[in-house]
């Protein structure tokens, strides 16, 4: 049976986080981040300033009565197509935000109960009254604080294993209604959403909101990473000799000892103290 979203007056611990919450259920925690660390944050047109850069991730959406309404249009843009836009009805949605503009990565200092070597970036956007992008699901961890301004949101109470799309569009936009509750948020709010909980927000104020998102990698991620540390590492890149090779292998097909043995060099590698420590260097983001 689905269960309706928590609303609670403050974050769980730790504990109570893992056991009750993560991966598992959103809920919603009223005034969770302070006005100090809100107003510290970077502002609108700070905000509209880095979606003109080359190298910044922005999205400009247009929402729409009908699915054809929908527009989603990529940056960099040019300063000139924020004059063009009109006064309801779009959100910009700037990625990376924190490592572009430091102050904002104080954001994340109220979530030390959470993996934080987890997070992936904190996505901000901008929003005019009806802005928003759309009843749609994450594959990540989210949580989404409101800044400036008030919003309405519904959030599913059970994850959709098998999700349905308009066709046609540049948006992941959920073609079916999903059951979920629906509340408003204001400056401070806080809510979490696991993957795959369906949600949808719309803004009745002008807005400002944080998104911080948690991501893990891919097997296939971790490996190419991981290979091309060992490829910088002389004593861990060694080819393989054949060394115990036998009669078993002649010919077009190898036996199945040295299969095992390439899965033995492989797992030896993965089971070093050298994959722990790049391992943890992957989080960091470091070099």
């Amino acid at each position: 049976m689905s269960k309706t979203v928590e609303s609670l007056s403050s974050f769980p611990d730790e504990v109570e986080f893992y056991q009750n919450y993560w991966n598992k259920k959103p809920f919603v925690v009223r005034k969770g981040v302070s006005e100090i660390i809100i107003n510290g944050l970077i502002s609108a047109d700070e905000l509209a300033g880095l979606s003109l850069e080359e190298d910044i991730r922005s999205r400009i959406v247009r929402s729409g009565k009908t699915p054809q309404d929908w527009i989603c249009e990529h940056g960099p843009f040019e300063e000139a197509i924020f004059s063009s836009l009109p006064e309801r009805n779009w959100s910009l949605l700037v990625q990376d935000v924190e490592k572009n503009h430091p102050p904002t990565a104080d954001i994340l200092d109220p979530f030390g109960f959470s993996p934080c070597w987890l997070i992936d970036d904190v996505m901000v956007s901008y929003s005019t009254p009806g802005g928003g992008v759309g009843p749609h699901l994450d594959s990540y961890h989210v949580f989404l604080i409101q800044g400036m301004g008030k919003r309405s949101w519904k959030i599913g109470r059970e994850k959709i294993r098998k999700e349905k799309y308009i066709e046609g569009l540049d948006l992941k936009i959920l073609s079916e209604e999903f059951i979920g509750d629906e509340f408003e948020v204001e400056s401070g709010d806080v809510i979490y959403i696991p993957p795959l909980f369906p949600h949808s927000g719309e803004t009745i104020d002008e807005s400002m909101t944080y998104s911080v998102g948690f991501l893990g990698p891919s097997m296939a991620e971790l490996l190419i990473e991981f290979g091309h540390y060992i490829e910088e590492q002389e004593s861990l890149n060694s080819r393989y000799e054949g060394g115990q090779l036998d009669a078993n292998s002649s010919g077009e097909d190898m036996d199945e000892s040295e299969i095992n043995n390439f899965r033995t060099s492989l797992t030896d590698l993965i089971r070093s103290d050298q994959f722990e420590e790049w391992l943890r260097r992957y989080f960091k983001n470091e070099d």
